[in-house]
């Protein structure tokens, strides 16, 4: 009776745990549609806003009170955001090691951050804080993400990692001897660089399940 009582607990445990893999699983494609999002969002708003110059502005002045429906950039960004904290539940959900737990919540913070751009635009005081930590987060985040998935043998783990970490060092090596030319420049280069790392990573992710 008490064996059997086991088994079941143990069967229930198990149909509990590949539900929430299956809903990972499913969860992760958030991840490359926050890609695409993102660049959708700048794009509209740029198009929306041909005053807007990649060579002079940041991206962030698409959703300042001068530009034209600032509702775009900022609404979508906060979509976006809500997008990558999908992303990170669903890399929760699939994943087997404390140290992925630990590199999902670091995205779902990211996560956060990327929305709270949108809700504090370019002209209030929190928004030069807010937008540097997302970039800050996500790059830490990938970084672990990254060591995480090599340690536990999946494939990308050590490219995820390794391109992020190249990601900060060229940052910095460029703003420290010829500096970007633009603020948009060295943030398209970031959202480049997590870019590369989100979609390795969901690839890895997606195939092993």
């Amino acid at each position: 009776m008490i064996t059997g009582s086991r088994e079941e607990r143990g069967c229930s445990s198990l149909t509990r745990d590949g539900a929430a893999r299956l809903r990972g699983k499913r969860l992760l494609v958030a991840g490359p549609i926050a890609v695409a999002a993102a660049w959708v969002v700048i794009g509209v708003s740029w198009a929306i806003n041909p005053w807007f110059s990649f060579l002079e502005h940041a991206f962030s002045d698409l959703g300042s009170r001068e530009a034209s429906s600032p509702w775009v950039y900022n609404y979508g960004l906060i979509a976006t955001g809500l997008l990558a904290c999908l992303y990170a539940l669903g890399l929760y959900l699939v994943g087997e090691t404390k140290a992925e737990g630990f590199a999902s919540a670091l995205l779902l913070v990211a996560g956060v951050f990327l929305a709270l751009i949108g809700v504090f635009p370019s002209g209030t005081r929190p928004h030069v804080f807010v937008s540097t930590w997302f970039f800050v987060q996500m790059g830490i985040g990938l970084i672990a993400l990254g060591t995480a998935m090599r340690a536990r043998g999946l494939p990308h783990g050590l490219f995820v990692s390794t391109v992020s970490l190249l990601g900060f060092i060229i940052y910095g090596a460029v703003e420290a001897l010829v500096g970007w030319p633009s603020v948009a420049a060295g943030e398209a280069f970031g959202i480049i660089v997590i870019d590369v790392a989100v979609l390795a990573s969901f690839l890895a992710y997606y195939r092993a399940l």
